[in-house]
């Protein structure tokens, strides 16, 4: 049941991704091809990391895992189907790449995890792991504080929210929280002591936050040349909070039962 709930909550990120993705090549007032291809191969890779992560490695009958891939590709057909769309036409063209890339990256995710053994992880590897996704969101804390939040703060656009810097100044503090949290699973991992699964994936949850809605940061390439750097590192603090949340996600579910190194 745990790993259902866990599809459930990863697939209802998947639209996100998928949009965020069209917006990085998006042409106002325009569908052009380009945007469809985004945000397919987005769904795609993120929806086969995810499967490839939740599905059960004690059972390999391809049955077993039916229930978390039905969890993970729901939200992108109920997308599809409840999308502002002038006709079934239109909304097929537009969301249906999404939904067959996404279903197809589910399939290729059980796939592999059916075929890929991984190895059992020591409580060394799991500091290490834990260490470095501590220092990635640590940078990204940095960031985000001397970097990304003063030039929002700064924005003059006609088009900018004034709760943008609030909202970043948020994500400041849920980053610095996270990173926290992870050096203190790393020093507990590090004296031989079993960090909790449950903690860690609330982790990982919290970092897939950051990353899904820090990625709206792309817009700022339309506010002008002096937000380009502003764009250009939030994207950049995103992808690291996407990678930190696999890292995390991954440690969580191989976690060691007892000391091996």
């Amino acid at each position: 049941m745990g790993r259902i709930l866990l599809s459930i909550v990863l697939g209802l990120f998947a639209p996100f991704v998928a949009f965020m993705a069209a917006a990085l090549v998006e042409v106002p007032g325009q569908n052009p091809p380009q945007e469809r291809i985004a945000a397919g191969l987005a769904a795609f890779l993120y929806l086969a990391i995810c499967q490839f992560l939740v599905t059960r490695r004690d059972n390999r009958r391809p049955a077993a895992n039916w229930p978390t891939m039905v969890a993970l590709g729901v939200p992108l057909l109920l997308l599809a189907s409840v999308a502002d769309a002038r006709n079934l036409g239109e909304r097929a063209f537009l969301y249906g790449p999404w939904v067959i890339a996404g279903w197809l990256g589910i399939a290729v995710g059980a796939w592999a995890a059916r075929r890929v053994t991984l190895p059992a992880l020591s409580f060394e590897y799991c500091r290490r792991c834990l260490l470095a996704c501590a220092v990635v969101m640590g940078v990204v804390t940095v960031v985000i504080a001397a970097g990304v939040t003063p030039m929002v703060a700064a924005d003059t656009d006609p088009r900018a929210a004034p709760p943008n810097a609030v909202l970043s100044w948020g994500g400041f503090v849920l980053s610095l929280l996270v990173a926290a949290s992870l050096a203190l699973a790393a020093l507990r991992a590090g004296r031989g002591r079993r960090p909790s699964p449950i903690a860690l994936g609330v982790l990982g949850f919290l970092a897939l936050v950051l990353a899904v809605f820090g990625a709206p940061a792309v817009v700022l390439f339309t506010h002008g040349p002096a937000m380009r750097l502003a764009a250009i590192l939030g994207v950049l603090c995103s992808a690291a909070e996407f990678v930190v949340a696999v890292a995390v996600g991954a440690v969580a579910l191989r976690l060691p039962a007892a000391q091996t190194a």
